[in-house]
């Protein structure tokens, strides 16, 4: 085992990186595959090709969450996060699966997960609630959730992969949440979770009756899970600490609130701990409004849902908590100086070539 972190590629803030960019490498393997040009879309995320060389090269968090999303367009893959989950090799999360693995039952390899997740991921949370049901909740730290819909899709998806593997059960939850917004057919996915899959949730959530916590892994070594659990003790020990900006604290409380219609202020401020007073003089003194934060957050993510092209203007109106479509065409207007349905036309006209059809392009 290595005993000292790796380097870090595309790192705009120094803090926000993952310890293992394994999905970063699985997902350029896969445009390798296809035979597509893989150094554009690693230079555009700040990447270098070094991340497949090097197993141990840490990547940042937003510079893989650009990735994904570039490397799901290139493939005209919507569901990456999903289909790379499905099919890697589980062992290639390195030490962090023979910790899981070496548990002895599904609810001290998710308690031992929500400890050193930050091996894969620094900026995911993971936590678990015993109570009627036995949930698995994600959290975004420091980094804007609405920016990623592959990464948390993967990390579902590898969740129920793992506890299904590492009990030889097919195990199936009482419930799927995610917070970002459903993006065409999910069939394929509900088939393999064997539920209904929420989007547009107020939390990233997998769930499963109480009982499973205490289902015994067939894979449990005490004896390996003590040396693992003392080596990463050993790393949480030396692991950096970073301040959250209150931006992003503000940006992934407004998220989830978007499609119910409730983010104001007021629930922001009361989600964050504070009052709306309170807030306002905070954001102030970083020379930031509330209103501009949301502006911000609702622009975003209406540019990646036009881009996907599935969703019509009315139902993103809707996701983003517009309750008339003219305010939705308005304030988009004042962001863009266009419309949605010309920056719609835009964007498809800018589409590469190497994604469109062999029809697209004879015409």
């Amino acid at each position: 085992m290595p005993t000292e972190r790796a380097s870090h590629v595309g790192e705009e803030f120094p803090a926000l990186s993952t310890s293992a960019g394994v999905l970063s490498r699985l997902a350029a393997q896969r445009v390798i595959q296809t035979g597509r040009m893989l150094d554009p879309l690693l230079a555009e995320a700040g990447l270098h090709s070094s991340i497949l060389e090097d197993a141990n090269l840490e990547v940042s968090a937003r510079s893989q969450i650009t990735f994904l999303n570039l490397v799901a367009d290139s493939l005209q893959d919507s569901f990456l996060g999903f289909h790379i989950a499905r099919n890697f090799e589980l062992r290639e999360l390195g030490s962090f699966y023979y910790l899981l693995a070496s548990s002895d039952a599904v609810g001290s390899a998710i308690d031992a997960a929500t400890r050193y997740n930050f091996v894969i991921n620094e900026v995911i949370r993971v936590r678990q609630k015993k109570t009627n049901r036995f949930s698995i909740n994600y959290d975004y730290v420091g980094l804007e959730r609405h920016r990623d819909r592959h990464q948390m899709e993967f990390w579902m998806t590898c969740t129920l992969r793992l506890c299904r593997h590492l009990t030889s059960m097919e195990l199936i939850p009482s419930s799927i949440e995610m917070i970002h917004a459903q993006e065409g057919d999910v069939s394929e996915m509900e088939r393999y979770f064997g539920s209904h899959i929420s989007f547009g949730a107020q939390e990233d959530r997998i769930s499963f009756e109480l009982p499973v916590a205490d289902i015994p892994l067939v894979t449990a070594d005490p004896y390996l899970n003590k040396i693992i659990q003392a080596y990463h003790q050993n790393n949480s020990d030396q692991q950096r600490h970073f301040h959250e900006p209150l931006r992003v604290r503000v940006e992934n409380a407004i998220g989830p609130r978007l499609p119910h219609g409730t983010a104001v202020i007021g629930n922001i401020a009361s989600d964050l701990g504070m009052s709306s007073r309170t807030l306002s003089r905070r954001l102030a003194d970083e020379g930031l409004t509330f209103t501009t934060i949301l502006d911000d957050v609702r622009s975003s993510i209406a540019r990646r849902y036009l881009a996907n092209g599935v969703l019509s203007i009315s139902q993103i109106a809707w996701l983003l908590g517009y309750k008339e479509l003219s305010s939705f065409v308005h304030a988009f207007q004042r962001w863009t100086g266009m419309t949605p349905t010309g920056a719609r036309r835009q964007l498809r006209s800018a589409e590469p070539l190497e994604s469109r059809t062999t029809t697209d392009i004879s015409q």
